[in-house]
């Protein structure tokens, strides 16, 4: 974490054996993971996530076959919360609607808010 709270380094691995993975196997990897004291630390130094696969298979071997640059980033849209909203009982839409406000609604994986108009939820309303 950085003094501010925000995330500087994130990161972790998931190994998942094939049924017929032999004893050796299981036991070289029990053993390369025992000597990992923190990918944190590992990331710190510069390491890509390919150096953390060698790490963790170490003479096993590595084949990468494709690569996926990572970022965050949400799909969410105005749209497709509308189609969430869709799912309100008639009975709660319909009480927004009549009280005549606008109401908004938060995307709490990006915190993106959506403002609805009433006219909007007559539209998501009409559109059952």
């Amino acid at each position: 974490m950085n003094k501010e709270n925000t995330v500087r380094r994130a990161g972790g691995f998931i190994i998942q054996l094939m049924p017929f993975a032999s004893e050796e196997v299981i036991s070289v990897l029990e053993n390369r993971i025992e000597k990992i004291h923190s990918v944190t630390d590992m990331l710190e130094k510069g390491m890509t996530p390919e150096d953390l696969l060698k790490e963790v298979l170490g003479d096993l071997g590595v084949d990468i076959t494709d690569k996926i640059p990572t970022k965050f980033y949400c799909n969410c849209s105005k749209e497709r919360v509308s189609k969430a909203l869709v799912s309100i009982s008639k009975k709660d839409l319909d009480e927004m609607i009549a009280d005549g406000k606008d109401i908004e609604v938060n995307c709490h994986f990006c915190n993106t808010n959506y403002v609805f108009t009433p006219e909007d939820l007559k539209k998501i309303a009409n559109n059952r």
